[in-house]
């Protein structure tokens, strides 16, 4: 009985470090992004300043196609991300973010071989801070809040790329994704970024897997055009 109030303690305390070091990072991802408003603010007046102003200067909105890697429960796992957002005077965009994943890659499957993997997806409400954005190299930080649904699937290979499968279980989770994005200008209209992220979810309960299973580290690279 002690031995599991033991383990209980030490997996509460753990998620509960992981929060609060999730939440300081958005906090510092808000207050970047609110400094580099400023930066871009040439306003001469003395009074109040807010985030969005009264009268924003200029309007302009993206789409982004993104790719990235991450692991799924230890797994090698690729991703695949459409970003839109609305942008205000070059320096906050607010938007929307869906990403698909799956740590099935089809590579390397022994014919006759059984294989189980974890595919789904999730998106939601993205909130973007862009420091310094007239520059050719600068930063963003963009922090999702939102939900998704995964699938573990049990897959029976007759060849390297010839399968059936079906699914075991499936579940949902709540997440907030903060990252941060370098990004370059290549002309007016076009920006690449390279960015990285930490995807804190609610616990996972699917058979097999962990509740940790959807949290963990990803790096992706993306394509955007709009007027930013």
């Amino acid at each position: 009985m002690g031995f599991w109030l033991h383990s209980s303690l030490s997996v509460h305390n753990k998620n509960l470090n992981i929060m609060k070091k999730t939440v300081l990072l958005l906090l510092a991802s808000i207050l970047m992004g609110v400094s580099g408003y400023s930066q871009t603010d040439g306003s001469t007046d003395n009074g109040i300043k807010t985030l969005f102003g009264e009268k924003p200067r200029s309007h302009g909105g993206y789409i982004g196609l993104g790719v990235g890697y991450t692991q799924l429960d230890g797994i090698d796992a690729f991703t695949t991300t459409f970003r839109g957002a609305w942008i205000i005077n070059h320096g906050f965009a607010i938007g929307i973010s869906a990403t698909g994943f799956s740590n099935d890659l089809y590579v390397n499957h022994a014919s006759g071989s059984d294989y189980r993997s974890l595919q789904g997806g999730f998106g939601g409400l993205m909130l973007q801070p862009i420091v310094a954005p007239k520059f050719p190299i600068h930063v963003s930080f963009p922090v999702t809040l939102g939900a998704g649904g995964v699938a573990a699937l049990s897959s029976h290979y007759y060849d390297a790329f010839d399968a059936t499968w079906y699914v075991e279980d499936e579940g949902y989770f709540f997440l907030v994704e903060p990252g941060i994005d370098v990004e370059l200008n290549l002309v007016k209209f076009i920006r690449v970024s390279f960015g990285a992220s930490y995807r804190y979810t609610t616990p996972l309960v699917v058979d097999g897997y962990g509740s940790d299973a959807m949290r963990g580290f990803a790096g992706n690279f993306t394509l955007s055009f709009g007027k930013f």
